[in-house]
Parts: C-alpha cells; sequence; structure tokens
C-alpha cells in the first residue's frame, strides 16, 4: 500500500534529503514537496520566483535521486509575500508580482514538473480589506489558472469553518475549477463530511483529528506540513509521522486497509491525476 504525505517541505538549510530519507524508512513511499519561500532568495520581482521554484524542483530531484520515494511538487507563490512586497512597491504592484508568480508556477505544471498550484491563497492572520481583497483576487486568477491546466490548487488560508468552505466552493465554481481540485491544506477537521462542500481536506496526521475526519467520514488526506527549519525542529510535525500514525491506527482499527488506501491512494490519485500504485 502507498503511503503518501500530502504536504512537505525541504530545504537545503534543514536537513533536506536526509527528512525525506526519515520518512522513506518508517513506510512511506510517496509524497507531495510543497514550495515554500527561502530566507537567502528574496522576492522583488516575479522572475525571482523561477530561481525558488528551480531550487524547489531541484530538491525533488535530490530526493529521487537519493531514494526509492515517489515526489511529486506543488509550486506557487507564497501568500503572505504580498505583505512585504506591499510595503516596498505598493498593492497593485505587489498584486502584479504574485500573478506572475503563478504564471510561472503554470509553465511548469504545463511541462510536467509540477502537479498543483500551490501552496496559493490568503493570509492566515487578519489584515486589512485591502489586502484580503487583493488576496482572494490572486486566489481567484490561481483557481482559473489551474482551471485552464486541468490541474489542483493547493490552500493556505486561516483556519476554515463550515461557511468558509463554502466560500471556496463558490470561487471554484466562479472560476470553473472543479471542486475536487481545490485541496484545503492544514484544514479544519468538520463533524460532517458534507461541510466541506466537495472541497480536499489534507488533515495534519494527528491522532485525535484523524479520528475526528474518520467519524466525519473519512474522505481525506493527510499531511506533516514538515518545514525543514533547524530553528524548529520536527515542526509542524516530524518527517516520519505520516506512516507511523497509519500504521498505529491500522493496528488500533481506526483505520482499515480500504480506507488508508482511499486516503493514500484513491484520492491523491483522483485529484492529482497521479498513480501511486
Amino acid at each position: 500500500m502507498a503511503i503518501f504525505d500530502n504536504h512537505f517541505h525541504l530545504r537545503p538549510s534543514g536537513l533536506g534529503v536526509a527528512a525525506a530519507s526519515q520518512f522513506e524508512k518508517a513506510g512511506g513511499t510517496a509524497l507531495m514537496l510543497t514550495h515554500s519561500p527561502y530566507d537567502d532568495i528574496p522576492i522583488r520581482t516575479a522572475d525571482d520566483y523561477a530561481q525558488a521554484f528551480d531550487r524547489t524542483l531541484s530538491l525533488a530531484d535530490a530526493v529521487r535521486r537519493e531514494t526509492r520515494l515517489q515526489v511529486f511538487v506543488a509550486l506557487g507563490p507564497y501568500p503572505i509575500d504580498l505583505l512585504p512586497l506591499q510595503a516596498s512597491t505598493g498593492l497593485a504592484a505587489a498584486t502584479e508580482v504574485l500573478r506572475g508568480g503563478i504564471e510561472i508556477a503554470a509553465r511548469h505544471v504545463a511541462d510536467g514538473m509540477a502537479v498543483a498550484l500551490g501552496e496559493v491563497g490568503r493570509p492566515h492572520f487578519p489584515v486589512d480589506e485591502e489586502v484580503w481583497r487583493a488576496s482572494n483576487a490572486i486566489l481567484a486568477y490561481a483557481m482559473e489558472t489551474a482551471r485552464d491546466l486541468g490541474c489542483p490548487v493547493v490552500l493556505h488560508t486561516e483556519d476554515p469553518s463550515a461557511d468558509t468552505f463554502r466560500e471556496f466552493a463558490a470561487m471554484a465554481d466562479r472560476a470553473g475549477l472543479r471542486r475536487e481540485k481545490v485541496v484545503k491544506h492544514h484544514s479544519t477537521v468538520l463533524d460532517a463530511h458534507d461541510a466541506y462542500d466537495g472541497i480536499v481536506p489534507s488533515v495534519l496526521a494527528k491522532e485525535d483529528l484523524i479520528e475526528r475526519a474518520v467519524r466525519a467520514g473519512g474522505s481525506f488526506l493527510l499531511e506533516t506540513d514538515y518545514i525543514d527549519d533547524p530553528r524548529r525542529p520536527g515542526a509542524v510535525l516530524g518527517p516520519a509521522t505520516v506512516p507511523r500514525k497509519t500504521r498505529a491506527l491500522l493496528e488500533r482499527g481506526v483505520l482499515t486497509e480500504d480506507l488508508a488506501a482511499q486516503i493514500h491512494e484513491e484520492i491523491p490519485e483522483r485529484t492529482y491525476g497521479i498513480n501511486l500504485r
């Protein structure tokens, strides 16, 4: 059976390939390497995203060379990039830089180097109304771009409620993007699966959250959101967490073999158009 971590970051300044090796040694077979900012590549223009994305793709190649893992890549401009750019260039110019980042990421999806746009979205903390509107406009552009590419978007946002999921579903509908192509990274676990309104929840691999997600209907992805930051070792969750928790919950009967296959094979394959078997 595949064991898939849906949201995993790597950095040259962190463990890098060694973190992916920990995942593999614990029983992991595939991961979604999701782009995140690099301190030494500040974003001033859209062209800076080209350099940053190239690093993420290079890290993916290094993991493929040195492990037997399947590595898939999500690329996109981190939503928080808008704030320092706004301070230096103004909001309109900052918005264009992030839109340019989406366009560069889209080219990598089109050439098969990445399978999703992400993480994209809006700040996970309160911002003024002008920044909120601009962030939502950038997100809408990402969804429209994903529609044209036939790929998913991976969302970075505030912790969502059922109302927030309805908002995401409506945004996807307006963009013409199928709801099952919208993945909410670091998802809140809701009490009923219908409350996700067709959006795909990606849940942190903590036992209490997994148990609640199973009770709610069982259709979800698992992630560590491992950030590979030497200043925060093991954050958000350690690289071996998904395989270890999956095995433990199978042994306890919380997960059945069929449900584990759904989480680790069927949903990722359907969402991303990948083959994990």
